[in-house]
């Protein structure tokens, strides 16, 4: 015999907890935020992200390159060279010159791909992260200032991707 109490009683609990997940997800989407405002958020303050992250990328690419060999000695630096020089050389370039090309693009489809550059990114960012951890000790600002930007270039994609989305449905004429 199946106890009606105890099952009306865990829906109930469970649709209280959807709700809460709803209101969640609603926060994060930043879709309650005026048309203006995302607007300005999904365009400018994204494009600073890409700007940012891209120079930051060819600046690693370029320390890497000009530095040689002799990087490595560095504590702080030590762990990087379990990675393949040449691939990272080459990864960080050519992510950073495509998300710096992509990031003036006005089309809804150059900005999924832009939107997907600065995914990707958020993992080059997490990997890099990921290095300055493992040459602990010392601590170093590595360890905390590429997390932010990994975290920053996820959100960042993810809403660019949403908020294009957004754009293209309005655009046809689909209800939001």
């Amino acid at each position: 015999m199946i106890n009606t109490r105890f099952t009306a009683g865990f829906f109930i609990k469970a649709n209280n907890m959807f709700k809460a997940f709803d209101w969640l997800h609603w926060l994060l989407d930043l879709r309650f935020l005026p048309d203006k405002i995302q607007n300005w958020l999904f365009e400018t303050g994204t494009r600073a992200i890409e700007v940012f992250s891209g120079l930051a990328m060819l600046g690693f690419a370029f320390t890497f390159l000009l530095a040689g060999d002799e990087l490595y000695k560095a504590d702080l630096y030590e762990k990087f060279q379990h990675l393949h020089k040449p691939s990272l050389i080459g990864i960080l370039v050519v992510v950073s010159i495509l998300q710096l090309g992509f990031a003036v693009v006005k089309s809804y489809h150059l900005k999924l791909v832009s939107s997907f550059l600065l995914m990707f990114s958020s993992l080059i960012w997490a990997v890099i992260t990921g290095m300055f951890i493992a040459g602990y000790p010392p601590v170093s600002t590595g360890m905390t200032t590429y997390a932010v930007l990994t975290i920053v270039c996820s959100f960042a994609g993810l809403y660019l991707n949403r908020h294009a989305k957004h754009l293209e449905d309005k655009k046809q004429g689909k209800g939001l």
